[in-house]
């Protein structure tokens, strides 16, 4: 008969039931610590220095050290909690102080190269919306609003989040942002000023450059929407002109606000494509969308000049644009949540 490939102990069983009995009390009681049981045992001692015998278990006691974790203590929580990964309403106000206080703070040349920054990521996502939105002809014919849709989702909503996580100035954006830091008092009018002039210039400044790069491209015969959109955008009465401005900003500014509720890159991106695409699906009016489908349409053969471009819609997108940033988001948020608030408590 082979012998076994390691000498059994004649007390296998009694070593085996005390290991047992140790790891079933660990399991009741629960407890993690490393130095948590005495195991109490009996040893045959033969005299001579002969080998000691195998430990019988006569008790097993549960006799917990010093260096067992202490029980948690209890934890209090106050104000605001984020538990699922977006911020709430009142933080999300706080919040977008704070970023506006700080685009108040930068000097005039370095919101004028931002805002070039943002100027060129509006014509990179408008050159994507050209070649895909208009192009879609079989889509336009059978199904006009889908065709609408994917011209809104499919370039601008990109535009808009490079400027907001990569970093950049956007005009439309600073008309909440930096209104509500001076409603807090954490800027002045004074820089509130600089930002909107600064930004306003710098946007221009990139619209200019990548109307400049995109017509040098050999491109242009699939932008052939731009002329479209240069004719239709200069045709509109000036009321209804700014009433869609005014609705063109407000679905921006929410986008910026929900990006900055939202904690991830995704979220980010998702807050971002529903407003951007409504309002483009919609057809309202974005002075800084406008810097580039305008001049890039006339380029491309659109029977309108710079100057009607400029007082047929131009200026009063932009005066639409800064009622619905100033007002309806900033000034209502803070009726809800800030200082016009409080002051309106506070006289009741």
């Amino acid at each position: 008969r082979p012998r076994p490939p390691f000498p059994i102990p004649e007390n296998f069983n009694t070593m085996l039931a005390c290991r047992t009995a140790i790891v079933n009390q660990l399991l009741v009681t629960g407890t993690t610590s490393r130095r948590s049981f005495r195991l109490h045992a009996s040893f045959d001692r033969p005299a001579g220095g002969a080998n000691r015998g195998i430990p019988t278990p006569i008790e097993l006691t549960n006799a917990v050290d010093s260096t067992q974790a202490p029980a948690p203590g209890v934890v209090t929580v106050s104000g605001e909690v984020m538990t699922n990964g977006v911020l709430s309403a009142p933080a999300i106000y706080n919040k977008a102080s704070d970023m506006g206080a700080y685009k108040a703070s930068l000097p005039w040349w370095k919101i004028v190269i931002l805002g070039a920054i943002a100027g060129c990521y509006v014509s990179l996502g408008g050159s994507l919306l050209l070649t895909v939105g208009p192009n879609c002809m079989g889509i336009g014919a059978s199904n006009p609003g889908l065709q609408k849709y994917i011209m809104g989702a499919i370039g601008f909503p990109y535009a808009l989040l490079a400027i907001l996580t990569c970093g950049a100035e956007l005009f439309t954006g600073n008309t909440a942002l930096v209104t509500t830091a001076v409603l807090e008092k954490k800027a002045t009018i004074k820089q509130l000023i600089k930002s909107w002039t600064c930004s306003y210039l710098g946007n221009a400044i990139g619209c200019a450059i990548g109307i400049f790069l995109f017509y040098n491209t050999g491109l242009m015969p699939q932008f052939h929407g731009s002329e479209g959109f240069a004719l239709v955008k200069t045709s509109y009465p000036l009321k209804e002109t700014f009433v869609k401005a005014i609705l063109a900003n407000w679905f921006v500014c929410l986008a910026v606000w929900q990006s900055i509720a939202a904690q991830s890159f995704g979220g980010k991106f998702i807050a971002c494509l529903g407003p951007v695409s409504a309002f483009v699906c919609v057809g309202l009016e974005h002075c800084i969308a406008n810097m580039f489908f305008v001049p890039l349409g006339i380029l491309a053969g659109a029977n309108i000049t710079m100057m009607d471009f400029i007082t047929k819609n131009l200026i009063i997108v932009t005066l639409g644009n800064i009622f619905a940033g100033a007002f309806l988001v900033a000034c209502l948020y803070s009726v809800v949540y800030g200082s016009l608030g409080k002051k309106i408590s506070s006289s009741t």
